[in-house]
């Protein structure tokens, strides 16, 4: 094979390959067309568009051929390029230049090439187009002319393809810019519509890129700013360029503030459109409204603390005083200060050679200045100031004084009044020669030691400050005693000084008798009050400890506890002797009862019936009397003990109602029980003597009242697995107490008013009894009450108790209970053990609510009705249900509710075929029972 032809200007004509980035780019479909074409038109099996770099040749396009390159070596396209004419080789075996060629002894066994070179508009060859076949060919005129054409086609393409590149990388720059910038960049037209919205824009208003293209600026802009939004429209279409500010909503609803430069483009004969660019001034925008707010605030805060600025103009001689600084001085608002006049403000003397001598200082050597000096002000007043300045220098001379002024006044005359109330103090406790007071550091060094605690004590000050702590003159045994309570109380030792001042840091302060020691030996007993020591931080900086000589009272104290000793054995030895009387009298006493009652018994007239029964009323009376005695007697000499077992607190309050029932019904009171449905069933406690409190209650609500109502309460105040705090009350609707007179009926032998005893009778002892037993017990009696309108006492107990242990798991999915009680508080009762049950209730007044509800179909798992019910009875209703007979299949279970004394209850139920009944009051466990067996 000859050797190849040189080529001229090899390099430039690679950098020219090179600098239109086509090789190794992937087929293009505009290429791949052509080398069809020629494919065709020259009836060849293979078409090549092969580019030759350096050391090969590239084929951006190719027919018929695998391989997508080849060594420049073998390639007959570098003969093609020095000339910009067609190279035919006929038949290349017969070629000189390729007989050898590897590509034409060895696949694919070229023996035809035709080729063009693609020749820039720079003249530089870049390759070839070229047509091969197996078999030895010759193209025709017209086959040439073509193939030149499709070559001038490709160099088209290879041209153009650069500058589309270029073009396609400054759009994509252009693209990048758009959607990165930082700002909001945006087309829209004419109406506002968004056309694109760049990403960085759309993130800052919340929105993804293509959500917010479907919206208008009418959408983020607030609906107050849409006038002006058209006003900004209009004017763009006439100006073709606005400038502004504007405001816009989030998506979060956020507002953001932008300042906005928008183009109008008109497009030639397209539509036209805007390009917005907007920059996100919000924080710039906040922050100078920030900057407005702390520059007026500054200026308020000027005026309230009264400081104003000022600054000298060496120059001019000229002088400014802030607003502030001319309120200060007083001054007309027309003043116009200079520097001979800003300075004879200065009160004349100390203070006016003080300014001038730093103002002088100053602007000789910089040297800046901070005075409190008096001024007389514009006015004549006299005002105390506080002066700074400072100078600025340019070039080693001085060219500006300035600096603050600040009215310091009140401050001045609070220092003054404060040195005065300080010398005041001091002259105070030197003077105070009865009362010693000394002050310690926080570790107990005293510091001060006024002439009274000198007197006290007989120490000198001078002895005592700095050098001792107060344990030197308190007696060592009441001081480790005193430590050993602390330390139970606080949990951890106390020691030395600490005894003294734990308990005043704890609350503030301590009052307490301590014995001093003085100087001499000898004791001295004093009521020491000690204090905490503050600074302004609430910092304790010391102790404060005033104490006073109580030895006088000390002893009378003494004196006065032996007295008592010897009263309390006097008043035991009267009780004692009162108990063995009063014993004595009920003896005879009961022998004169029992043989009246038994000569009652016998035949007697009128008349002697009518005395002995005066008699027995009379014995009765005394008896009642003497019992109270009794037991006061014990109570005062403290022979009266609890038995405490258990009760069943159900079974006394039924004995108490069968009690006072009757009597309080003879007088034509109602008498209402309300019992809880949480309280226990035992409890641990006296039972005998809380029933005898609870009778002195219900037997004094009796006695002092006419008309109305008497309630006894039970309720659960708080409970525990095994204890519970219970509330008993009476309450009445009788004559009231008057509130000054309250306290004076629980004390022995008293009552309201001495007109009481002679109208209601008694010893005026119940209620002082009742409350001491409650306070050995661990309560006591309170009252509540109201003259005219009934009084209420009550007292809360703490006891073990016990509940119901028997779940009655039978009453489970029992169906709704029908509660029918005249009284609210009767049937909340009764509702309030069926919830405890999970049992569901209805409640109702009267019987004829009972027939209404049955008449309209309603049934019920078992209906609970009291006896007692106005107009028509518990029982007048059970049988109106009998007689309605509202579903021949279907009995309705009935329980009624009968009073104590209702003796025929039983002989009532059986006639109508009841199987169960009640008494009041009704007690849990009865009543659970009772459902139990309706259910089964």
């Amino acid at each position: 094979m000859d050797a190849k032809s040189p080529i001229k200007d090899e390099s430039e004509r690679i950098h020219a390959l090179y600098d239109y980035e086509i090789l190794d780019t992937a087929a293009e479909k505009e290429f791949d067309r052509i080398t069809e074409i020629a494919s065709r038109v020259c009836n060849m099996p293979i078409s090549l568009i092969s580019l030759v770099d350096k050391k090969r040749q590239w084929f951006k396009s190719r027919v018929g051929l695998e391989v997508e390159e080849t060594s420049r070596d073998l390639s007959f396209c570098q003969y093609a390029l020095p000339n910009d004419q067609l190279l035919e080789v006929v038949d290349a075996t017969e070629d000189e230049r390729f007989k050898s060629n590897a590509l034409v002894i060895s696949d694919p066994h070229i023996r035809y090439y035709a080729g063009l070179p693609l020749v820039d508009p720079n003249g530089y060859a870049l390759g070839t187009l070229c047509v091969i076949d197996k078999v030895p060919r010759q193209l025709d005129e017209n086959q040439k002319k073509i193939l030149s054409l499709l070559r001038d086609e490709v160099v088209a393409l290879i041209v153009n393809r650069k500058e589309k590149e270029k073009y396609k990388e400054s759009e994509q720059k252009l693209k990048a810019f758009f959607d990165n910038s930082q700002s909001l960049m945006c087309t829209h037209d004419l109406e506002g519509n968004f056309i694109t919205v760049n990403e960085a824009g759309a993130k800052i208003l919340g929105y993804e890129k293509a959500e917010i293209e479907t919206l208008s600026l009418f959408d983020i802009v607030p609906k107050v700013g849409h006038h002006n939004l058209r006003n900004y429209l209009t004017e763009i279409v006439k100006k073709g360029v606005v400038k502004g500010e504007m405001r816009t909503l989030s998506n979060n609803g956020g507002m953001r503030v932008w300042m906005f430069n928008n183009i109008l483009q008109t497009n030639g004969s397209k539509h036209a459109y805007v390009i917005g660019n907007a920059v996100d001034i919000t924080e710039q925008h906040y922050l100078e409204k920030d900057l407005k707010h702390a520059q007026a605030m500054l200026i308020r805060t000027g005026r309230v603390a009264r400081v104003g600025g000022w600054e000298y103009t060496l120059k001019d001689g000229k002088i400014i005083w802030s607003e502030i600084t001319r309120e200060i001085h007083e001054v007309p608002a027309d003043y116009e200060p200079d520097l001979t006049t800003s300075l004879n403000f200065y009160k004349e003397g100390r203070h006016r050679e003080n300014i001038i001598q730093a103002v002088e200082q100053a602007i000789s050597t910089g040297r800046p200045w901070d005075l409190e000096l008096e001024i007389i002000t514009f006015k004549g007043n006299k005002l105390w100031v506080r002066s700074l300045g400072n100078a600025d220098f340019e070039n080693g001379i001085c060219v500006r004084l300035y600096g603050t002024f600040q009215d310091i006044d009140k401050r001045k005359r609070m220092e003054a009044e404060s040195s005065n109330s300080k010398k005041l103090l001091e002259d105070v406790l030197e003077a105070t020669s009865a009362v010693a007071i000394i002050a310690t550091d926080p570790e107990g060094i005293i510091s001060l030691f006024n002439k009274g605690a000198e007197n006290l004590l007989g120490y000198s000050s001078e002895e005592m400050i700095g050098k001792f702590s107060p344990t030197h003159f308190h007696l060592k045994e009441e001081v480790d005693s005193r430590a050993g309570e602390l330390e139970i109380t606080l949990g951890h030792s106390v020691e030395g000084f600490r005894v003294f001042v734990e308990t005043a840091e704890l609350h503030g302060a301590e009052q307490r008798e301590w014995t001093y020691i003085r100087k001499d030996g000898s004791r001295l007993f004093v009521s020491l009050a000690v204090t905490i020591i503050k600074d302004i931080e609430d910092k304790v900086v010391g102790y404060l400890e005033v104490a006073t000589d109580i030895s006088k009272i000390i002893n009378q104290r003494q004196e006065l506890e032996k007295a008592k000793i010897l009263a309390e054995q006097a008043s035991a030895a009267k009780s004692e002797f009162l108990a063995n009387m009063s014993h004595e009298i009920r003896t005879p006493l009961n022998g004169i009862v029992g043989f009246t009652d038994l000569l009652t018994r016998t035949s007697l007239d009128h008349t002697q019936r009518e005395y002995l029964g005066m008699v027995e009323q009379s014995t009765s009376l005394l008896l009642g009397i003497i019992n109270d005695i009794l037991d006061f007697s014990k109570i005062e000499a403290g022979k009266l003990d609890l038995d405490i077992e258990q009760t069943q607190l159900y079974e006394l309050v039924i004995q108490l109602n069968k009690f006072f029932n009757i009597q309080i019904q003879a007088k034509g009171l109602a008498f209402h029980l309300n019992i809880a449905s949480d309280v226990p069933s035992y409890i641990w406690t006296d039972a005998l003597r809380i029933k005898q409190v609870l009778m002195n209650l219900l037997s004094n609500a009796t006695k002092f009242t006419q008309k109305g109502k008497i309630v006894l309460n039970i309720s659960v105040i708080s409970r525990e697995a095994e204890n519970a705090v219970l509330r008993f009350s009476v309450q009445d609707t009788g004559i009231g107490i008057k509130e000054d007179k309250q306290a004076k009926i629980f004390e022995a032998f008293s009552q309201e008013d001495t007109s009481m005893t002679k109208r209601y009778g008694g010893t005026g002892l119940g209620l002082t009894i009742s409350n001491r037993l409650l306070k050995m017990m661990g309560s006591e009696l309170k009252l509540e009450s109201t003259v005219g309108i009934g009084s209420h006492f009550f007292f809360d107990i703490h006891l073990r108790a016990v509940w119901g242990m028997d779940e009655w798991e039978e009453l489970a999915n029992m169906k709704t209970v029908l509660v029918v009680a005249d009284d609210e508080s009767e049937r909340e009762s009764l509702v309030k053990m069926l919830t405890l049950k999970k049992i569901n209730t209805v409640q109702a007044k009267n019987g004829f609510e009972v027939l209404q509800m049955l008449m309209r179909g309603s049934r019920y798992g078992a209906i609970l009705i009291m006896n007692n019910l106005p107009i028509m009875s518990g029982i007048d209703t059970v049988r109106k249900i009998q007689e309605k007979i509202f579903n021949e299949t279907y009995i309705q279970p009935i329980i009624p509710i009968f009073e104590p004394h209702e003796y025929e209850a039983a002989s009532v139920c059986q006639s109508l075929n009841i199987q169960q009944w009640l008494f009041k009051p009704v007690r849990q466990e009865d009543l659970y029972r009772m459902l139990a067996k309706v259910k089964s």
